[in-house]
């Protein structure tokens, strides 16, 4: 199992689920993360995994955002919904098991999908993702499945460097754009 959180209650849910569980878990939290800030309640809760969480409803394309990109793409999913672009923001929390249904039901209903994910794009989560929803919801898609990765290059060291790898919002409205004008 594959944790991906992208946020800190997801963190600790996902973190509480791991651990009542008697399988091994790879648990991936994104070093941005350690000291990022939220609402996490004092109560016992857990997130089942394999169940991604629709963050943000939307009619005309689905986004997929691993990790880091969730927060980013939220943020240009609101800037574009002034222009009348309405953009479904979908965090997977687990690649493995992936929620891969809440994904086709989407595509489904938008047609359109963009993966978001900082990772390098060879061998990564959004090319199984994107081989996924091919197999499942070709007839569904009004334009080709896309991908927006970092640079394949090793990490550098480098905060600022590292940014200038990573797709940031910019990246991700004109990934968006381009996709509606498909």
């Amino acid at each position: 199992k594959v944790a991906v959180p992208s946020n800190p209650y997801d963190a600790k849910g996902l973190l509480k689920t791991a651990l009542r569980g008697d399988d091994p878990v790879l648990f991936l939290e994104h070093k941005s993360l350690l000291n990022t800030r939220g609402e996490v309640p004092e109560e016992e809760y857990a997130i089942p995994f394999g169940q991604a969480a629709v963050c943000r409803r939307g009619e005309h394309l689905t986004v997929v955002a691993l990790t880091t990109m969730v927060p980013e793409t939220l943020q240009v999913a609101e800037a574009l919904s002034g222009e009348g672009i309405s953009v479904e923001v979908i965090d997977p929390r687990t690649t493995s098991p992936l929620d891969i249904d809440t994904v086709l039901e989407s595509v489904h209903r938008t047609g359109r999908l963009l993966i978001a994910d900082e990772t390098f794009a060879p061998c990564g989560m959004g090319a199984e993702i994107a081989a996924a929803v091919v197999d499942r919801a070709f007839d569904d898609l009004d334009a080709p499945v896309r991908r927006l990765n970092g640079a394949h290059v090793p990490t550098p060291y480098s905060a600022p460097l590292e940014a200038a790898i990573a797709p940031n919002t910019k990246d991700i409205e004109r990934a968006i754009r381009d996709l509606m004008a498909e």
